[in-house]
């Protein structure tokens, strides 16, 4: 009992420690990284503050004393692999004093004016110094997470051409495919990954997840438009209904008024909108767009119908026909939503998976 009292007051500590390193107040994360260089002995953890040593702290050499570390103490835990690569990367260049200036472009890229941020990781790239290569290769990340597509994959292309040997370049080559996906530029993206080497199993599954990623985006782009097509010939055919029946048998203009089906649909949406804007502020905009939009349509379907029966005409297969057009347009517009928003994703995961 008292060893699992322990266990679990362990894994409290660390996963408070693992909150104060993912906080954004330097005082905190450098609290929490003392606090792990003094007693954890959780090579994750150690790695974790490694890493916010070089993300957060701007201090390189820390980073580094923190990897050998795990080399030292726990060199078969998982971590450690990931820290002998950063070992290996940072041994030259921590002593360098433009190593505390990148990491210090790291820790502040975000909160830097964007030009401010590129000219300095564009400096550093060209210095003559052992982090060259690694500023080079941050620059490119940064401008691709940043959503600089094209300024990205001419730091890619840089990286490629001027280390061509180095881990750098490698790297360099996924992040150009992935910065190609990231743009949807589904071929581009495509004939890249299919350019990257497959020599050993960890490569093949790189280069195959970034295959099918192409060619998943670029089945859901042909998605996409016909589901543009789609919505642009449901709302078309709503409005030529409408024309004709306000056309046949002499002009007679429709009344727009909110009509009876619409006050039975709006406090439906409105809840809806309200449940998705308190569960999930992910997926509120797109519960919007297709509210809108089915209210939108609901309305002018009602409208037309309203004059058919005021003209003493049928309406039961125009009445048919508007909820099958109607139908497609929601389909259609929820579609279009969900992959504007990118939630394509969570929704295939949550039908899979089951809610978290």
């Amino acid at each position: 009992m008292l060893l699992a009292i322990a266990r679990i007051a362990s894994a409290d500590g660390s996963a408070s420690l693992a909150d104060g390193l993912a906080m954004n107040d330097p005082h905190a994360v450098a609290d929490a990284v003392a606090t792990i260089e003094r007693g954890s002995a959780d090579a994750a953890l150690l790695y974790a503050a490694g890493r916010a040593c070089e993300d957060k702290l701007a201090d390189p050499a820390r980073a580094l004393a923190i990897y050998e570390r795990i080399l030292r103490d726990d060199p078969g835990a998982a971590a450690a692999v990931a820290a002998e690569q950063r070992a290996a990367e940072l041994r030259p260049i921590a002593a360098d004093p433009r190593a505390r200036d990148l990491a210090a472009l790291r820790a502040d890229a975000d909160r830097l004016v964007a030009a401010d941020a590129i000219a300095r990781g564009d400096a550093l790239a060209a210095a003559d110094w052992p982090g060259a290569r690694e500023a080079a290769l941050w620059l490119a990340d940064w401008l691709r997470r940043t959503g600089r597509y094209a300024d990205a994959e001419a730091r890619y292309a840089a990286v490629i051409a001027k280390w061509p040997d180095s881990p750098q370049a490698k790297l360099a080559a996924r992040g150009a495919a992935g910065c190609a996906l990231d743009a949807h530029d589904w071929a581009r993206a495509a004939a890249l990954a299919a350019k990257l080497p497959a020599i050993d199993r960890d490569d093949r599954l790189v280069r195959d997840e970034l295959l099918q990623a192409a060619r998943r985006g670029r089945g859901l782009a042909h998605f996409g438009t016909a589901a543009t097509i789609a919505l642009v010939l449901a709302i078309a055919a709503l409005v030529a209904s409408l024309i004709e029946a306000a056309a046949r048998g002499g002009w007679r203009r429709p009344s727009f008024a909110p009509p009876v089906e619409l006050w039975f649909a709006v406090p439906i949406a409105a809840v809806l909108v309200g449940v998705a804007a308190t569960a999930h502020r992910l997926i509120f905009p797109a519960v919007v767009r297709i509210s809108l939009v089915g209210l939108a349509l609901a309305w002018l379907s009602a409208t037309t119908i309203a004059l058919l029966r005021a003209r003493g005409r049928a309406t039961r297969l125009r009445s048919l026909l508007h909820v099958g057009t109607c139908a497609v347009a929601v389909i259609a517009v929820a579609y279009l939503a969900l992959a504007h928003d990118g939630l394509l994703d969570l929704l295939v995961d949550t039908v899979r998976f089951g809610p978290e």
